[in-house]
């Protein structure tokens, strides 16, 4: 007998989940223009790994596209730090965790288990002009088996969309777009006709899920690569050295730059100028140097040195001139070195002077978790670790810039796999309490061990070779023929950028207390980045009462017509 049940989107299942305890879904209202998404777990309590079937979905709502996903399971040997974890994780043994979302349609044929349950995913991407009322989305699970008699089981759930549409994405969001990683993954030429192709797959998907920021490598990033190590080239610039004299080309630049702006990317980030941890040297620089390509700086470069100074202010005057050219100039974000440390103070601000003139009128950011480089004067624009906001927003009271990586392991959230979903979309409620306006994470597409020694394989490496927890370094895995492949951790922080985007529509019709009152309201302590509920009800419930508050203001402004 085939048995189908539907849950929220926040939450996931092993293969051996008890099947009596899957919370019931209770919908909560969108916003025009947001989705509402679904999990949903299916079995056969009498066949055993023999019956087959298909799976539909259907909605009734107009002017929405409906899909629907397979959630297939990753295997996790790194769940988390040894001794470096709290009580919000499902579990911290290695297991088979579900992860990928594999698009699916009503002919592709699914095992319905009997030892275990498969999950679903489905969601309706509403619009604009989507009419406000309720609505009702249907799964229906079918036999296909022509020697098992034949079975078909519906679940239904309804949910709401409100009068409201959700407003433009105000926070700026990165995650680092690791292109030669997709060249290895696929075996394909750096900056070839099919790289750029694939690339573009990538950047898709990213500016769907909101990520509206692209790492831009003007020169090979000097990011997470061994210390006289290289990573692949990638640079987009044409360097050329003659008579003593430097020149610069943009032709890949200026062709990443109109595959971003057709797939909606709102701001470039330079890559780093200096290497990470520290700013000791300059990034791996490949030139044309009298006819002759050369490597011309690298590991053997001191930061400091005069020649990459030189060379460097050039470029940046050059870089900007051409940017403003294109009306471009201040969408780009600038880095000098990643995540530099305390002893790294003196270097990172030497680094950081050597271009500051130049880049005076522009953004400098880098995620930082020590305060006193930006009380210092260091940098100007820092990206607080979320477990180090603290120390900052004294300081940044409205638009501070957050990240996490793998050392936000405690208190706070992350994405790891081994974390539930409601911990990945906490940041939302999070960053908007804060009045924080942008996000960081290192990586949307890391597919290498640590210090980029080799590739991996993240279906079935997906710690990067006992590097950091699984999950940490991607949130999306490398399709067929260049498709990247969105993760459920991709969608839940989606969803977390959602909820920033409806709190500032109830904010705006209701008032920021208001809002605060009710996102706080049945809670023991205030939400902080350090402190929050646990579990997926604390932000449905919030998500429901901002609903009911705009229905009513609604009621009253069409009273009051």
């Amino acid at each position: 007998m085939l048995k189908l049940k539907i849950t929220s989107s926040l939450e996931k299942f092993f293969p051996g989940h008890d099947r009596n305890n899957v919370p019931t879904l209770s919908p909560y209202p969108i916003l025009a223009g947001e989705v509402f998404s679904l999990h949903a777990v299916f079995w056969d309590e009498e066949s055993f790994l023999k019956n087959r079937v298909k799976v539909s979905v259907t909605c009734d709502a107009p002017n929405c596209e409906v899909r629907l996903y397979r959630v297939d399971s990753v295997p996790v040997r790194v769940a988390a730090f040894p001794g470096w974890v709290d009580d919000d994780y499902m579990t911290t043994s290695p297991g088979i965790y579900p992860d990928v979302m594999v698009k699916i349609d009503e002919d592709t044929p699914l095992f319905a288990p009997n030892d275990g349950m498969n999950m679903l995913r489905a969601e309706v991407w509403s619009n604009s002009d989507t009419p406000f009322g309720e609505y009702t989305v249907t799964l229906t699970l079918r036999t296909i088996d022509e020697s098992s008699p034949f079975e078909e089981v519906s679940e239904s759930v309804t949910f709401e969309v409100l009068r409201q549409s959700l407003p433009p994405q105000k926070t700026t969001v990165m995650q680092w777009l690791h292109a030669d990683c997709i060249a290895e993954r696929y075996g394909i030429g750096a900056l070839s006709d099919k790289h750029f192709e694939y690339v573009e797959k990538a950047v898709r998907l990213a500016v769907e899920n909101g990520i509206n920021a692209l790492y831009t490598p003007v020169f090979t990033p000097p990011l997470d690569t061994e210390v006289g190590g290289e990573r692949l080239t990638v640079q987009l610039v044409d360097v050329k050295r003659e008579c003593g004299k430097w020149s610069f080309s943009y032709d890949n630049l200026d062709r990443w730059c109109d595959m971003a702006l057709r797939c909606g990317v709102e701001y470039f980030e330079i890559s780093h100028l200096f290497t990470q941890w520290g700013a000791r040297h300059a990034p791996k620089i490949m030139a044309d140097v009298d006819g002759k390509l050369n490597r011309v700086f690298g590991w053997d470069t001191d930061a400091a040195g005069e020649e990459y100074v030189n060379f460097l202010r050039e470029f940046l005057a050059d870089l900007l001139r051409h940017m403003k050219s294109r009306g471009l100039d201040k969408r780009c974000i600038f880095h000098i070195s990643d995540e530099p440390s305390e002893e790294n103070f003196e270097s990172y601000r030497a680094a950081s002077e050597s271009v500051r003139d130049i880049l005076s009128d522009y953004i400098v950011a880098d995620a930082v978790s020590n305060v006193e480089y930006y009380k210092s004067g260091a940098i100007r624009h820092p990206i607080a670790g979320c477990d180090h906001a603290k120390d900052f927003l004294p300081y940044i009271p409205d638009g501070l810039w957050v990240y996490y990586c793998c050392s936000q392991s405690t208190r706070v959230s992350n994405r790891y796999i081994a974390m539930p979903l409601s911990r990945v979309r906490i940041m939302g409620l999070q960053m908007w309490k804060a009045k924080a306006s942008g996000f960081l994470h290192w990586g949307y597409n890391f597919y290498n061990s640590q210090y980029s020694r080799y590739p991996v394989d993240p279906y079935t490496c997906t710690d990067g070779e006992y590097f950091a927890p699984a999950g940490d370094a991607f949130s999306v895995y490398p399709g067929e023929d260049g498709e990247a492949v969105p993760s459920l951790r991709l969608r839940a922080f989606h969803e977390a950028l959602s909820d920033i985007r409806a709190l500032e529509a109830a904010e705006a019709v209701l008032g920021r207390e208001a809002v605060l009152a009710a996102i706080e309201e049945d809670i023991s302590s205030p939400l902080e980045f350090d402190s929050y509920p646990k579990g997926a009800e604390y932000i449905l419930n919030v998500r429901r009462k901002l609903g009911r508050m705009l229905k009513t203001e609604a009621t009253k402004a069409e009273s009051k017509a």
